[in-house]
């Protein structure tokens, strides 16, 4: 029998399906979309100029993650993992009460 060595595994989280919709989903899209509906070129090269910026952004952080998991903590990163997980919650509640007052029409 061969025995098996303990293999060290890096596991790369930066990059997730779940991290896509965030940074460039429906809302992102359409709020794009209304700002430069009726808007003048520079109104429309600040929109993609701010778009481009925040994705530099979003880039250099996914490539120093490492080093940021490092320099705040594994646990801080879970805290924050959690706040975070609470406000989107909050955030879909509101949504669907917000949509169950539109369809009753219960807005007061």
């Amino acid at each position: 029998m061969k025995s098996i060595k303990n293999v060290n595994v890096h596991e790369d989280i930066a990059v997730s399906p779940l991290a896509i919709p965030i940074l460039a989903g429906p809302g992102t899209i359409v709020t794009a979309m209304n700002f430069v509906s009726n808007a003048a070129p520079l109104q429309i090269f600040l929109v993609i100029a701010i778009f481009g910026s925040m994705s530099l952004l979003t880039y250099f952080t996914f490539r120093l993650s490492d080093l940021i998991v490092k320099t705040v903590g594994n646990n801080v990163i879970s805290v924050i993992g959690k706040i975070m997980g609470l406000i989107i919650a909050i955030i879909g509640t509101g949504m669907i009460i917000q949509g169950i007052k539109i369809t009753f029409k219960l807005l007061s």
